[in-house]
Formats: C-alpha cells, structure tokens, sequence
C-alpha cells in the first residue's frame, strides 16, 4: 500500500468512525473537518501548504457542497487525493479533476510558504505547477 492508498484508507476511517462515534448519525462537515486535520498531519513536512490546501478543500468544494450531509462525494475525495499527490510529487496519479483555478491556487500556496521549503521540494512542487501551465 502506499502513502495515497492508505490516505484515502483513513478517509474511509474518519467516515465509519464519524457515524460510529455518533451514535450512527453521520456529519459530513465534522468528518471532511476531520479529513483537512489528516491531510495537514500527513503532510507536516509541508505544513504551510498542506494547511491551506486544506483550507481551500474545505471552504471550496466541501463546505459549499449542497449535500454537505453526504461529504467528502466521490469528486471530492479524488480531488485530496490530487493535492496528496501533488504534494507527494507523484505524477502517476490522476489529477485530471483539478482545474486551472486549482493549479494556480497551488502555485500561490506554495509560492506563499516557499521560504520554509526545502529546495529540492519546491523546484518538484513549480516544476508541476509549470507542467499544468499554471505559472
């Protein structure tokens, strides 16, 4: 298993595990709350960014949802799992549902915190970025 598949495997955890500590009444706003605090944990090598990438996932797609009762929907968690992979540097994974509004939203994110990032990894995070013709 690697790191995406167990982080869309602890997804499905925070969600059984939302309804299960709840006496079986699911919240969809508390679980994908749940989801941006394991996102900024997985990634706490990147914490700047994973934070406002999880504030964007949130506030964005999440909390503006007309089925907030039914999150993270399935588009939704393709798209954590396109921000885990680009924070990952993993271009094998697909990350065709992130729009151009969404690469050029990374590109500030990162182009905001770039002082606190390792060089290596912020010439990996704008060469994708660049690659995504959001530069």
């Amino acid at each position: 298993m690697n790191s995406i598949e167990k982080f869309i495997s602890d997804i499905e955890k925070i969600k059984k595990f939302d309804r299960a500590n709840n006496g079986g009444h699911y919240d969809g706003a508390r679980a994908c709350r749940k989801i941006a605090e394991l996102f900024e944990n997985n990634n706490c090598f990147l914490r700047g960014v994973a934070r406002q990438i999880a504030d964007y996932w949130l506030n964005t797609f999440v909390l503006s949802s007309s089925s907030l009762a039914e999150e993270p929907s399935e588009d939704n968690i393709a798209r954590i799992r396109a921000f885990q992979a680009f924070l990952d540097n993993d271009e094998s994974e697909d990350m065709g549902i992130l729009s151009a509004e969404d690469w050029e939203n990374l590109r500030d994110f990162v182009n905001f915190e770039a002082e606190t990032i390792n060089l290596d990894v912020l010439q990996n995070l704008m060469s994708m970025v660049l690659s995504h013709n959001a530069l």
